[in-house]
């Protein structure tokens, strides 16, 4: 009975010819704004950002090493295995310059 009735109304109000919600096609987005919101709005909060945590120039592997640094959790886990498990920011600075990096770059991956 309420079908026929919803039936009813909507030819009544000219919208027997409207589809479901399911049925509608995803929306274009033309400005990168609105693609940002969009990604927000599905759950994504990288901003649109790709990490490499693994780059292949040894300058760029200093640089993300040295981001890794800042970071007091993955400071910790690279001390870990460097033997420092109380790894200041200072001291992981001056092991990234001296050239190994690798240890912060292992700990970012994790």
């Amino acid at each position: 009975l309420l079908r026929t009735v919803s039936f009813v109304v909507a030819s009544m109000f000219g919208l027997d010819g409207v589809e479901p919600a399911e049925a509608i096609p995803e929306q274009k987005v033309y400005s990168s704004n609105a693609k940002n919101f969009q990604r927000l709005g599905e759950g994504d909060s990288s901003g649109g950002s790709v990490y490499d945590n693994n780059p292949t120039s040894p300058k760029a592997r200093a640089r993300r090493a040295m981001v890794g640094c800042k970071n007091n959790s993955a400071r910790s886990l690279a001390g870990e295995s460097v033997g420092n498990a109380r790894l200041s920011e200072k001291d992981c600075n001056q092991l990234v310059m001296k050239g190994d990096s690798g240890f912060m770059l292992e700990a970012l991956t994790k």
